[in-house]
C-alpha cells in the first residue's frame, strides 16, 4: 500500500485508537462521543423527528420564547423541526414544517417569526412561533411562502437583529444573480422585496450589523462571503443603492464560505470551504481580518484547530468564545480573550468518529446563543445534538493499545492515565468493571501507580468467550467519568483466544478464484474489477494491503475525467468469492475483510447501500451479514475493518461457503464507489494446552475425532499408536463423556463444554 489515512471504526469502542477523553455524567447518562471540555446532553437522529422520515440534517438555529423556554430549529432534508430543549437532557419535538426535499435547509429568526429557505423550491417560508409555548394544539404554523419576484430557492438567509430586514444569499430572485437581496419586515408575517445589490457577485452567506458608534454609526453594513470572489463589505443602509465599501481576496482563495464578527467588531473570522493542502494550508484554516475600519479590512493572521484536516464550515462568536462547526472533526471551541488574532482551542466534541478527513460529513452548524449556555449542534449524519461547555473534566486515556484479544484463562493487565482540568480524581474510585461471557459486571480496583497512571487487570476468561468492560473514575467533586464514553451503554470488548489460524487469505494481488459479475446485475458503469485504484473524491487512491501490494477489487478503478465517470451507475454490480470449504469450522471461525464504501457525494447523496452476503450452498441462497448505508457510519470512504462469525448467520458451516459483495446505484445523481481488500477467514485457536482435542493426531479437530473416540470406547476399532488416551476431562476415565465433550467442541469451538 502506498499510503493510508483511514481510521478504524469499532462501534464498541469509538475513538480508542487515540487518546479518549471521557465526558462527565450529569443530566444525561450516556456520553457517546469523544470530547474535551464539552458535556453531551441529548440527541435526536434525523429519523427521530416524525414521518415522513428524514435522512440527513442540515443547518440549525435557535429561539428563546418570551417566557424563557428554549427551542432548537433543526433543519432536515425534508422538513424543519422545532424542538424544546428547556430541559436539554429531554428534548421534545413540538412541531415540524415540511419543505421540498433538499439537503440545504437554512433558517434565521426575527421576533416571533422564523424565515426558512432551501435549494430546491417553495420560496421563503414564514413560520409563526408565537404559540410555541402552548400546552396543546398547533404550536408552530406556516403563515405563507414568499414566492414573489421569481423567488423559489435560496442558499442561506441572514437577519440583522437591529433592523427590520431579512436578507437572502444565493437566491434566484429575478435579476439578482444570487447576490444579496433585502426583504422588508415592516410586516414580519409578509416580507416584501426592498432591494438588490445590483452588480454584486454571488453571495454564499453574510452577516449584517448596524453600527451604533464611530464613523458608521447608524449604517447597516453587510460582510458578504462571496465564494471564489472573496470577501465583500457592503453598505446596505439604502436598499435601493447598496454600495461596496471594500473587497478582499487572499492567497489560497478557493471559496470564501462564511464569516462572523467579534462582538467588539474589531475582527472578522472567515472560513474558506475548499482550500487545503493543495493551496499549502490546512483544510480547517480560519483567517482573521482586522475590520476596525470596515472600508479597509486587513488580513492579520490565521489559525486552525487541533484537527486541521477537517473542512471548516460555519462559525459563530459569543462573548470571547468562538464556536466552529468543522464537519468531520465536530464542534471546536476557541477562547479569544488572551489573543483575538490567535485564539486557543479549549473544548471540542467529535460527533463523526469514523473519520477526520476533508469530506462533507458531520457537523454542519451550531447555535451557541441560548441564555442557559446550552449549545445545539446540527450534524448531517446524526441530526440534533445538544451539549454545553464544561471545562471541569477528568481525562481518561489508555496507556498503550486497548486489547481486542486476551489470552485464555489469564488476567490481562491494563493501565490508564487520568488527568484533570480542574478537580482532581479520587484515587480510591478508579476501577475496572468487566463482564465475562455475558455475566454481570464485576468491579476490580485499579492501583495508583503515581503520575496519574492507574493499573489493573481484566479477569481470566474461558477460551472462546467475550469480555466486555469499561473503566470508571470519580473526581473529588463526586462527578463520575468513564472510558469509553457512554459506558455502560458503550463498552470495550475483547475476545479470548490464543492466536489466529488462517484458513483462507486473499490479498487480491491475484484473482485467486474471485469473480466479478452475477446474473441479474444491471449496472451500466462502475462494475467490479481488480487493480490499482486511481483516486477520486469517492474512491481510494490505493489498496489496503501493505507494500508491495497494490491491488484490490473496486467498482471501476480508473478516475476518468471526474468522480462520476467510472462510479457505479444504473443498478447493481456483484463481486463473488471462490467457494471455501469450512466444514471443519466451529463457533471460533471468523470471516474478516477491509471495505471501502462511499455514497455521500453527488446531487442525491446517502441514497444507496452496499450489501454483503454469505452462502452455505455455493451461492444458491444468500443471507445478508452487513448492510452499509444509505446514511450513517461507513458511507464516506476510508478503509474500514469488519469481521463476523459465520455461524451467527447460517446454521452450519459446509464445504460450499461463499461471500458476495453487491454495490447498488438505485438512486439518482449519487456517486457510488466500493472496494474490498485483505479478506481473511481464520480460526481463533485456544492453544494446545488449553484444548488438546485432536484425538487421532491428524492435525484436525473435527467430527472424525469424536466418532473414532466413541468407536474406540465401545470396542469397534483399535486406537492408533499416537492417538490420545481419551481422558479429555481429566477425570481419570476415558469414556463416552469425553467423546461428548469432543463433539461439543467441534460444534461450538469452546473448550470444556
Amino acid at each position: 500500500m502506498k499510503s493510508s489515512s483511514c481510521r478504524l471504526f469499532r462501534a464498541v469502542a469509538r475513538g480508542v485508537a487515540a487518546t479518549v477523553i471521557a465526558a462527565a455524567s450529569g443530566l444525561a447518562s450516556a456520553q457517546p462521543y469523544a470530547s474535551s471540555g464539552i458535556e453531551f446532553l441529548s440527541e435526536i437522529p434525523p429519523s427521530g423527528f416524525g414521518t415522513p422520515l428524514a435522512t440527513a440534517g442540515s443547518s440549525n438555529w435557535g429561539y428563546t420564547s418570551p417566557s424563557g423556554r428554549e427551542y432548537v430549529i433543526q433543519g432536515l432534508n425534508n422538513k424543519t423541526a422545532f424542538v424544546e430543549i428547556t430541559n436539554p437532557a429531554a428534548p421534545v419535538v413540538v412541531g415540524t414544517i415540511s419543505h421540498p426535499t433538499s439537503i440545504w435547509n437554512e433558517m434565521k429568526v426575527k421576533g416571533t417569526y422564523c424565515y426558512n429557505v432551501n435549494e430546491t423550491g417553495g420560496g421563503m417560508q414564514v413560520i409563526d412561533l408565537s404559540n410555541i409555548d402552548a400546552a396543546s394544539g398547533t404550536r408552530v404554523s406556516l403563515v405563507r411562502s414568499i414566492t414573489s419576484n421569481g423567488l423559489t430557492t435560496a442558499h442561506t438567509v441572514t437577519v440583522n437583529p437591529d433592523s427590520n430586514y431579512v436578507y437572502l444569499n444565493g437566491s434566484n430572485v429575478t435579476g439578482s444573480g444570487g447576490t444579496l437581496v433585502a426583504f422588508s419586515l415592516a410586516d414580519p408575517a409578509n416580507p416584501v422585496l426592498a432591494g438588490i445589490w445590483t452588480g454584486g457577485p454571488y453571495v454564499h452567506d453574510s452577516q449584517v450589523v448596524t453600527y451604533t458608534s464611530g464613523p458608521y454609526a447608524g449604517r447597516e453594513i453587510a460582510y458578504a462571503s462571496c465564494g471564489g470572489a472573496g470577501l465583500y463589505v457592503v453598505d446596505v443602509t439604502d436598499k435601493g443603492n447598496m454600495t461596496v465599501l471594500a473587497s478582499r481576496t487572499y492567497a489560497g482563495l478557493q471559496y470564501c464560505h462564511q464569516a462572523w464578527l467579534s462582538e467588539d467588531r474589531q475582527f472578522l473570522y472567515m472560513n474558506d470551504e475548499l482550500d487545503g493542502p493543495a493551496q499549502g494550508v490546512p483544510s480547517g484554516l480560519t483567517r482573521v481580518f482586522n475590520v476596525a475600519d470596515p472600508a479597509n479590512p486587513t488580513l492579520v493572521s490565521a489559525f486552525s484547530s487541533a484537527v486541521p484536516g477537517a473542512i471548516d464550515h460555519n462559525l459563530y462568536i459569543r462573548g470571547t468564545r468562538q464556536f466552529q462547526s468543522n464537519y468531520t472533526s465536530g464542534l471546536r471551541v476557541f477562547d479569544m480573550s488572551a489573543n483575538a488574532q490567535s485564539p486557543t482551542e479549549i473544548a471540542w466534541i467529535d460527533t463523526y468518529p469514523e473519520s477526520d478527513a476533508a469530506i462533507y460529513q458531520g457537523v454542519w452548524n451550531n447555535y451557541p446563543y441560548f441564555p442557559s449556555g446550552t449549545i445545539a449542534i446540527s450534524d448531517i449524519n446524526r441530526g440534533m445534538i445538544v451539549v454545553r461547555v464544561n471545562l471541569d473534566q477528568l481525562t481518561i486515556a489508555p496507556v498503550g493499545p486497548v486489547p481486542t484479544r486476551v489470552d485464555p484463562n489469564t488476567p490481562a493487565p491494563l493501565s490508564v492515565l487520568i488527568t484533570s482540568s480542574n478537580t482532581p480524581v479520587d484515587p480510591s474510585s478508579v476501577r475496572i468493571l468487566a463482564s465475562v461471557a455475558g455475566g454481570p459486571f464485576v468491579p476490580g480496583a485499579m492501583q495508583d501507580a503515581g503520575a496519574g497512571v492507574f493499573t489493573g487487570a481484566l479477569p481470566p476468561t474461558p477460551c472462546g468467550s467475550t469480555v466486555r468492560w469499561f473503566i470508571e473514575a470519580r473526581s473529588q467533586a463526586n462527578r463520575t467519568f468513564t472510558l469509553p464514553l457512554g459506558a455502560p451503554t458503550s463498552l470495550f470488548e475483547a475476545e479470548s483466544y490464543a492466536n489466529r489460524v488462517p484458513l483462507f487469505s486473499y490479498d487480491m494481488e491475484t484473482a485467486a478464484g474471485w469473480t466479478a459479475g452475477a446474473p441479474g446485475d444491471t449496472a451500466t458503469a462502475g462494475q467490479w474489477e481488480r487493480g490499482d485504484p486511481e483516486p477520486t473524491i469517492a474512491q481510494p487512491g490505493d489498496d489496503h494491503t501493505d507494500a508491495p501490494g497494490i491491488n484490490c477489487w473496486i467498482t471501476g478503478r480508473r478516475a476518468g475525467a471526474g468522480a462520476g465517470t467510472f462510479d457505479v451507475d444504473g443498478g447493481t454490480t456483484t463481486l463473488l468469492s471462490p467457494v471455501m470449504n469450512l466444514a471443519s469450522g466451529s463457533a471460533l471461525t471468523r470471516i474478516s475483510y477491509w471495505r471501502w464504501y462511499s455514497n455521500n457525494a453527488g446531487g442525491s447523496p446517502n441514497q444507496d447501500v452496499f450489501t454483503i452476503g454469505l452462502s452455505s450452498d455455493g451461492g444458491t441462497t444468500w443471507t445478508t451479514t452487513e448492510t452499509v448505508g444509505p446514511g450513517g457510519p461507513g458511507n464516506a470512504g476510508g478503509w474500514i475493518y469488519h469481521e463476523f462469525a459465520p455461524l451467527d448467520f447460517v446454521p452450519m458451516l459446509t464445504t460450499q461457503m461463499r461471500l458476495r459483495f453487491v454495490a447498488d446505484d438505485a438512486g439518482a445523481g449519487s456517486l457510488v464507489e466500493a472496494a474490498i481488500d485483505d479478506v481473511l477467514v481464520y480460526r481463533r485457536d485456544c492453544g494446545t494446552l488449553a484444548c488438546n482435542y485432536d484425538f487421532n493426531q491428524d492435525e484436525n479437530v473435527d467430527l472424525t475425532d469424536a466418532q473414532q473416540m466413541a468407536q474406540v470406547f465401545v470396542g469397534l476399532i483399535t486406537p492408533g499408536p499416537t492417538w490420545l488416551d481419551g481422558d479429555l476431562n481429566s477425570d481419570e476415565n476415558a469414556d463416552l463423556t469425553d467423546a461428548q465433550l469432543l463433539a461439543a467442541y467441534v460444534v461450538t469451538g469452546v473448550c470444556g463444554i
